[in-house]
């Protein structure tokens, strides 16, 4: 049921991922859409404006020439016009023969873009009796400037269109609108193929976002099949593990009950039988704990109580004598004060001490030498466990302590162990607020200290 909660969340979190990934990149497309969308607004607007300016100079020069010359025929004197541009922004013509003509500011209808070309423009054109031709049409000028300056074929698709009135309708990108002064209307110059300009544009950054949101989404599949992989590989294992702890429960308790029926019958007399099987009990006991907690797959749990640590190191000892005599190990205890109770857990202390002790026996090079010195000072105490073995180099002091690691050993396969033990040692410590530190060199053994805090009616005296 975990396992199955587990990848729900990884996968919600994933998909979660990537659609507020998709909502960023659609935020950030949208928003150089919009860029793009005015610079094109910008872009039809300066070549309408800079068009129609064109335009309207040209025009503005050919009816002056071609005025000049008709007013030159009859007067048979040169034209001049003088154009004022005065500070009411009203425009004053007079040519030579005293005819003037002015436009006040009131008049202007349309003043967004340079008002005074447009006034000029219509006050120059506006008597078409001196003239050959009709009237002209601005748009059509302006279009076919824009036609003939496009010299790439960069603006054939565009258009202009002209309307009457202050609002009107258009669906395309449109510049901004000019006048006319002729028609008396509106023109704008458009994109009907606004969006495929637009889209050519922006098409390295919807390449780019859409790859970038492919290989986040490859990622994260690739990360949740791992992950179902390694929870159905965990499943295996807690369930192999689960199936092994039970058949070990089987011979345990068998076991169990074995010592129980010999320690109650009355075969076994003698004292140095009855210790061997108190020893016998004593470990069976405690291997069941550890099977107890590799089945339930628990954390270390810990009972605290009132211990004599004196009395569990007494225990051990004597527990592991045989392991002792077998090695001919000297054994050197020294205590120095008294009061050793602490508040902890007397099963996960003796397991402790065990380990710790044990370990100074597997990696004693000849004869063990193991020297114990439990001593007590401000409200602490001390217990340190000094071998004669082949010591640990500082390379590796800091990472004993870790779970399933081990010291490397180019010349030692007889030493058996998985790299529990040490890193046991140190969650029990831990549980026990104390704190554990090692000295060594290599060659020249190990001191392991192990420092605890006394309980509080022990130190208050």
């Amino acid at each position: 049921m975990r396992n199955q909660l587990d990848i729900s969340l990884a996968r919600f979190l994933m998909v979660f991922s990537l659609l507020l990934l998709g909502v960023l990149e659609y935020l950030w497309l949208h928003n150089e859409y919009k860029n793009a969308y005015r610079d094109m607004e910008d872009k039809l607007t300066h070549v309408v404006f800079s068009s129609m300016r064109d335009v309207e100079d040209s025009l503005i020069f050919s009816r002056l020439t071609t005025l000049t010359e008709h007013a030159g025929a009859a007067c048979k004197d040169r034209v001049s016009f003088n154009t004022v541009l005065a500070d009411a922004d009203s425009i004053h013509a007079v040519d030579q023969n005293g005819v003037e003509s002015r436009i006040a500011k009131e008049q202007i209808r349309f003043r967004p873009r340079h008002p005074m070309r447009g006034i000029l423009l219509k006050e120059l054109t506006g008597d078409t009796s001196v003239f050959d031709t009709p009237v002209v049409n601005i748009s059509t000028m302006v279009m076919t400037h824009i036609r003939l300056a496009d010299s790439t074929g960069e603006y054939g698709g565009y258009k202009l269109i002209s309307w009457q009135g202050n609002d009107t309708m258009i669906r395309e990108v449109m510049s901004r609108p000019q006048y006319d002064v002729f028609a008396d209307k509106k023109i704008a110059l458009i994109n009907p193929s606004y969006k495929a300009d637009i889209f050519h544009k922006l098409l390295p950054h919807i390449s780019f976002a859409v790859f970038l949101w492919i290989m986040v989404g490859a990622a994260f599949y690739y990360i949740w099949k791992n992950l179902r992989k390694q929870i159905q590989l965990n499943a295996l294992r807690d369930e192999f593990v689960s199936n092994i702890t039970h058949e070990l429960k089987t011979p345990i308790t068998t076991v169990g009950v074995a010592l129980e029926s010999l320690h109650m019958s009355g075969d076994l007399q003698n004292a140095h039988s009855r210790r061997y099987l108190d020893i016998c009990q004593s470990e069976l006991k405690r291997l069941s704990m550890l099977v107890e907690r590799i089945l339930h797959n628990k954390a270390l749990q810990v009972h605290y109580e009132k211990m004599d640590v004196k009395q569990v190191l007494d225990e051990v000892m004597d527990h592991m004598k045989l392991q002792f005599d077998n090695k001919h190990a000297e054994i050197d205890i020294q205590q120095n004060g008294e009061g050793f109770e602490i508040s902890g857990d007397r099963s996960h202390m003796s397991g402790v001490l065990y380990n710790l002790l044990d370990n100074a026996l597997k990696y004693s090079t000849g004869q063990p030498v193991i020297s114990v010195q439990l001593s007590r000072a401000n409200g602490t105490i001390r217990l340190d466990i000094q071998d004669n073995g082949i010591g640990i180099a500082p390379d590796y002091q800091d990472k004993i302590f870790e779970k399933l690691y081990r010291v490397p050993q180019e010349n030692r396969h007889d030493v058996k162990g998985h790299g529990l033990g040490l890193s046991y040692v140190a969650d029990v410590i831990r549980q026990h607020h104390g704190k554990i530190n090692l000295v060594s060199e290599p060659g020249k053994g190990s001191t392991f200290t192990m420092t605890l805090p006394a309980w509080p009616e022990a130190s208050a005296n």
